[in-house]
Parts: structure tokens; C-alpha cells; sequence
């Protein structure tokens, strides 16, 4: 009867640690939430760095799908900084956006394409596209402005990050001209708009432009489109062009696992000492 009655109590116990534990927090972050142009709101998480800054300001790396990469982008970042010269990491702040419901996300992050629908069968079938460019407006023009109100952050070093449609945005801006140095764009959706962004593509000059980091596991290459839409042939032809690029290859993973295995090199594009 008494090893009944400890065995019960020990079982309460295990039941109500979980009610009573106190969560996990991230030091040196915040969230908040910043109102876009449209009246649409985003959470924003902000980790940054210990410290004062350096003169220049510190390294900024915007992230996209912020719910699901903020902990582990901050907490990569902040391994690898402690490492120093090992690494050749420095400190950075991270700003990540919280993409909301997919409906939201799908209009965020594709690129206008007029008269443009998904396809039947493709991911997000039947959902309004084409909002990317106010969605890089506010970034732009609201986002970047408040962080740099709080924060001094170097303007000359500034990465997008973004996994599938928020990989292709990333890929949006840069051939755009946003005020990005360094885009990361992991698995990019580079199905999406019928050649989309191969038309954004030629209208780019060979001039100054970001440098790029393309990463996507090898079977992801064809799977949804053309030879033409592989990721390799447009960091090549990106490099063509006179830009520093590259294409990180991550066999064995899946499109749902790449923005993982691809979350060190992003930071070290971002906050590398040999990326000023």
C-alpha cells in the first residue's frame, strides 16, 4: 500500500511540473509588434549582442518565418560568437519576422506576377499572391527605420534570410537592389510565376550588387520545375554577372529540413569577419 501511495504522489508530481515551470527566455531579446502601411500588424523578435557596439554599428541578419527560425538563428549566432577566432564569427543582432497564418505568408512572400494563380497541386493552390514588394516596403521603409531607432546597426551590412517562398522573396530583393549586402535564400520556390524571377533576372545590370548564398538539398533542384530553375545554374549566373556567389549543396536533407542545416553558413554570411 505504501509504494502504491509514492507511486501516486511521485506521478501527481510528474503531471504538475509542467503547469508550474517557469518557460525558457532568451536573454538581450524583445518581441514587439510593429504596424505595417496596410494596418496589417508583425510580431518582431530582436535578439542582439552583448555590449556596446562598434562605431560602425552592428551587422543586422532579418529573418524570415520568424516564429519557427528566431531561437535557433539567436542561439547559433551566439555559440559561434563565443568561439571568436575559431569561428570568425562576430557579434549581430537578429530581427526576425513572425510570418502569421499561410494566407498572410503566401501574399508576403511572392513577388507580383500578374494574371499569376498557383497551380493546382503546387503548395498553396487557391491563395492570393504578389504582396512581396509591400512586404519588402515595409521591411524598408518602417521596420528597419525603428530597429535602427533602437539600436546601432550598420547599414553596409545587412543579410536577408528566407527558406522556400521566403527564399524566393530574398531573391526578389536582390534582384531588386534592395539595401541588402548579403541575401541567403534556402531552398527558394524558384517554381513560383512562370519564370518570375528569370524576368527580374535579365532587366539586372552587371553592376555592385549583394552577394548570395543559394542552399537546397540536391533532389530539390528539379523537383518542381525545369532544368532552367535550378539553383546552381542561377548562382552561376548571378556570379556571370560580376557578384560573389555560391551554391551550398545539403545532401540528405528534405525541404523541411534544409533551413536547419543551412543555419550556420547563414550566420556566418551574416556576422563573418571576412563578410564586411
Amino acid at each position: 500500500m505504501n509504494r502504491l501511495r509514492t507511486l501516486i504522489a511521485a506521478l501527481a508530481f510528474v503531471g504538475a511540473a509542467p503547469l508550474s515551470a517557469a518557460p525558457w527566455q532568451l536573454d538581450r531579446s524583445d518581441v514587439e509588434t510593429v504596424t505595417a502601411a496596410d494596418g496589417h500588424p508583425y510580431r518582431v523578435m530582436i535578439a542582439w549582442p552583448e555590449g556596446e557596439p562598434p562605431a560602425s554599428g552592428w551587422p543586422v541578419l532579418w529573418l524570415l518565418d520568424g516564429e519557427d527560425n528566431f531561437a535557433i538563428a539567436a542561439t547559433t549566432a551566439r555559440r559561434l560568437e563565443r568561439a571568436g577566432a575559431r569561428s570568425g564569427i562576430e557579434p549581430g543582432v537578429i530581427v526576425a519576422i513572425e510570418s502569421g497564418g499561410l494566407a498572410r505568408r503566401v501574399l508576403d512572400y511572392t513577388p507580383p506576377a500578374p494574371g499569376y494563380a498557383i497551380p493546382q497541386g503546387m503548395p498553396a493552390h487557391g491563395l492570393a499572391v504578389g504582396g512581396g514588394d509591400a512586404f519588402l516596403d515595409f521591411i524598408d521603409r518602417t521596420l528597419r527605420p525603428h530597429i535602427a531607432g533602437r539600436l546601432r546597426i550598420d547599414p553596409r551590412r545587412q543579410t536577408l534570410l528566407g527558406h522556400s517562398f521566403g527564399g524566393l522573396l530574398a531573391l526578389d530583393a536582390m534582384y531588386e537592389g534592395r539595401a541588402y549586402s548579403r541575401i541567403v535564400a534556402v531552398s527558394p520556390s524558384l517554381w513560383y510565376g512562370n519564370g518570375i524571377l528569370a524576368k527580374a533576372e535579365a532587366k539586372t545590370e552587371a553592376k555592385a550588387g549583394a552577394r548570395l548564398l543559394l542552399a537546397s538539398a540536391p533532389d530539390e533542384r528539379t523537383a518542381r520545375g525545369p532544368s532552367g530553375t535550378d539553383g546552381a545554374a542561377l548562382v552561376e549566373r548571378w556570379r556571370n554577372l560580376g557578384h560573389e556567389a555560391r551554391y551550398l549543396p545539403l545532401p540528405g536533407q528534405i525541404h523541411g529540413s534544409t533551413m536547419m542545416a543551412a543555419m550556420t553558413a547563414a550566420i556566418s554570411a551574416a556576422f563573418g569577419k571576412g563578410e564586411q
